[in-house]
């Protein structure tokens, strides 16, 4: 058998065992997996503190509050108090959505009504915004809530400048339905005196009564002229309420035509302003995402991450040489070991072939 050694097993350096079974992927699911373990102990521990500032509250003496949180806790009395409203407002709540705050994010959504924030919390996904995000998001709702609260107040004033006009329209036309209809029995009572008259006349003429006949005949055209004038009344007065019906008919139509004018123009202008903020959160989760992809891309970089080290330990294994170059005492032995080093540093300033710099143009 032979006694030769076998040769030893080569070392795989660590940094390139690391980039072989840590993948970026897994590095980002730990990172996310922590950050939310992160984020749900400190929103839990903010909520104790307020519990027990809350607690502390009660028991100091009044108008020594201040005081007593410099002294024993360092506080200000806004930040106290923010932990005293996250404890009152959280620590009952089961919501997943909630519980994945961090504690800024829940401060911040204290703006948002108790009765509101769970499902702005889920509609938003509040949990993976930053804070100037939240922000923005909260003060969007508020600004939309103002809008709604505005445009409500404008329906409630118009209705009642509507009812008020549609009210003076009903006086109007029942004023002149009055007057048409008064028009309308004169009219008819003018047609039965004429109609009477008739018959009078013409059993006078039948009689041979001139003289009744000669003072008829002189009713008769008084009361055909009345009878004329009341229907020239009546006509009048019925053209009036036809046009007065139209008008009235017209101008609701151009009030209703106007307001639905005006409601479209908002929904184009809110259309328009949630366009305009998804492009805007579109552009900045596509540099974030562009970010990211280059971290990405460099992290797979095997190569460049081995020379990255590589390049680490010359700088560090650098500043070894010179210093124990400078601490040899012999000093041939020093000019031998500082030519030996130069020599190396030129042989690889020779392999690496710097590039040109560019000419100026």
């Amino acid at each position: 058998m032979s006694n030769q050694k076998k040769p030893a097993a080569e070392i795989v350096p660590a940094a390139e065992t690391v980039i072989s079974n840590r993948t970026p992927e897994v590095i980002a699911a730990e990172i996310r997996t922590i950050d939310q373990q992160a984020r749900q102990a400190a929103l839990q521990g903010a909520i104790e503190i307020g519990k027990r500032l809350t607690e502390a509250k009660e028991l100091v003496t009044h108008g020594e509050w201040g005081d007593w949180l410099k002294s024993n806790v360092n506080y200000s009395q806004s930040t106290a108090n923010n932990f005293m409203r996250v404890a009152d407002q959280y620590a009952s709540s089961t919501s997943q959505a909630i519980a994945n705050l961090s504690y800024s994010q829940a401060v911040a959504l204290l703006s948002v009504p108790s009765e509101d924030r769970e499902q702005f919390a889920e509609d938003n996904n509040a949990s993976e915004m930053s804070s100037r995000e939240l922000q923005e998001a909260i003060k969007a709702r508020k600004e939309l809530e103002q809008q709604l609260q505005a445009e409500q107040q404008r329906q409630t004033e118009q209705k009642a400048e509507y009812d008020a006009w549609a009210a003076d329209q009903a006086q109007v036309q029942k004023e002149l339905e009055e007057r048409y209809q008064l028009s309308s029995e004169l009219k008819e009572q003018a047609e039965k005196q004429v109609a009477d008259l008739q018959a009078e006349l013409d059993k006078a003429k039948e009689g041979g009564d001139d003289k009744a006949v000669a003072k008829l005949r002189t009713d008769l055209r008084k009361a055909d002229k009345a009878r004329q004038t009341e229907e020239k009344k009546a006509a009048e007065l019925q053209q009036q309420l036809d046009n007065f019906k139209a008008a009235a008919e017209k101008a609701a139509t151009e009030m209703l035509q106007r307001r639905e004018k005006e409601l479209a123009e908002q929904a184009k202008q809110r259309e328009q302003q949630l366009a305009d903020e998804a492009a805007k959160r579109a552009a900045d989760l596509q540099a974030e995402l562009d970010k990211v992809r280059q971290q990405l891309e460099r992290s797979n970089n095997e190569p460049f991450l081995r020379g990255k080290m590589f390049m680490q330990q010359l700088v560090t294994n650098g500043d070894g040489v010179v210093k124990a170059i400078a601490e040899v005492s012999d000093k041939a032995e020093q000019d031998k070991l500082t030519h030996a080093a130069v020599t190396v540093i030129k042989k690889l300033l020779d392999r690496l072939q710097p590039p040109e710099p560019e000419k100026a143009k």
